[in-house]
């Protein structure tokens, strides 16, 4: 029988002691038979990561790697080069998992006797707000939104994607070139290996503010031109894609550039 992980978990923390320890917290309290933890590490401090992850028994067989500090796409190529676990899951610091039967959960969605059943899949998020609103994404239609090139500002996140190994390293995994969306880049890709499986409970927990919020414009022009390169639309496609594009962008400036600054 084999003994290869079902699932590598990764964590990617640069200066971040306390956001990490909240991820390592809610990932010690699942079950994590069969599970991976590989943690990529470009800290200033070499010890603070190794130190607090010492506080939880249940990770004491975890990986860390100190890599120096090339952006958070390369680290998590680090993490995905270690992988030996069938799937892989991004948990980078800072995200917790939603509850404590999660990755229990994932297992049984994504195993029958013990073999996988899909390349990938993913499920809602719960997304924290910066003045502290939670909202879970909602559900939406795969299909429709992959006819329309993924423009129509549906995407899974990927706190909530769980992707097999070997397909991520089939395209090379995430394409640095995209310094905010290469996460969405690979999820382009994984929907041209196969199409994926819907999990019906939500997934995990991450804070808003990441570069992609608050470089919001130019998380648009990465998101289209990584739809232009990998899916290459054409025709009446690709002039949905464009329409879609516009009225998305038009969409997110009122709401940051106008009404939040109404309110200031």
């Amino acid at each position: 029988m084999s003994t290869r992980p079902w699932l590598t978990v990764i964590t990617v923390v640069k200066d971040a002691t306390a956001d990490f320890t909240r991820t390592a917290e809610s990932l010690a309290l699942q079950d994590l038979t069969g599970v991976e933890y590989v943690i990529i590490d470009s800290s200033a401090d070499r010890r603070a990561i190794p130190g607090a992850l010492a506080d939880y028994p249940a990770l004491s067989s975890a990986a860390v790697q100190w890599v120096e500090p090339a952006g958070i796409y390369a680290a998590m190529n680090a993490g995905l080069a270690l992988s030996t676990g069938e799937y892989c899951y991004f948990a980078n610091a800072g995200d917790v998992l939603f509850s404590t039967d999660t990755l229990a959960r994932v297992r049984a969605s994504l195993t029958v006797s013990g073999a996988s059943v899909s390349d990938w899949a993913f499920g809602p998020v719960e997304i924290l707000s910066q003045d502290g609103t939670r909202v879970i994404t909602p559900s939406w239609d795969y299909a429709a939104e992959k006819a329309a090139c993924f423009s129509g500002g549906h995407f899974p996140c990927h706190q909530g994607t769980f992707a097999s190994t070997s397909a991520l390293r089939s395209f090379g995994g995430f394409d640095t070139s995209y310094s905010i969306v290469a996460d969405y880049a690979a999820f382009l890709r994984l929907s041209q290996v196969s199409d994926p499986r819907e999990l019906d409970f939500v997934i995990a927990t991450f804070a808003e503010g990441g570069v992609s919020t608050t470089r919001w414009q130019e998380s648009f022009r990465q998101f289209h031109a990584a739809r232009m390169s990998i899916l290459r639309p054409s025709g009446f496609v690709a002039i949905r894609e464009r329409w879609n594009t516009a009225s998305q962008y038009a969409k997110v400036f009122i709401v940051r550039s106008v009404l939040r600054r109404g309110r200031a």
